[in-house]
């Protein structure tokens, strides 16, 4: 059977289009990372980030320039990096709502 000749074009289905670079909404990268509230002691985890690809994969918390959770006594706690050495090299910010 002789291969079929095209133009190159597909038909796809009907999607909405999507700019590169848009981010999703709603849509991060989980963090790996654990730390101890510095409000109330808990171990917090679940850390999150939108700085990268936003598709939930997990990442290893030395690529992300900011990365946030909110611990179960309501503090919210930030990490944002100052140069990409260690976890000594973030700035921690906590919040209490």
């Amino acid at each position: 059977m002789a291969p079929k000749e095209t133009d190159g074009s597909a038909v796809l289905p009907h999607r909405e289009p999507q700019r590169l670079g848009d981010p999703c909404e709603g849509a991060f990268d989980w963090v790996d990372y654990k730390c101890q509230c510095p409000h109330c002691g808990r171990q917090v985890n679940g850390f999150r980030t939108k700085d990268l690809c936003n598709m939930l994969d997990t990442v290893d918390y030395r690529i992300a320039h900011h990365f946030y959770a909110e611990c179960e006594c309501g503090a919210w706690i930030d990490f944002i990096r100052k140069t990409a050495e260690g976890i000594e090299e973030f700035d921690m910010h906590v919040e209490q709502l």
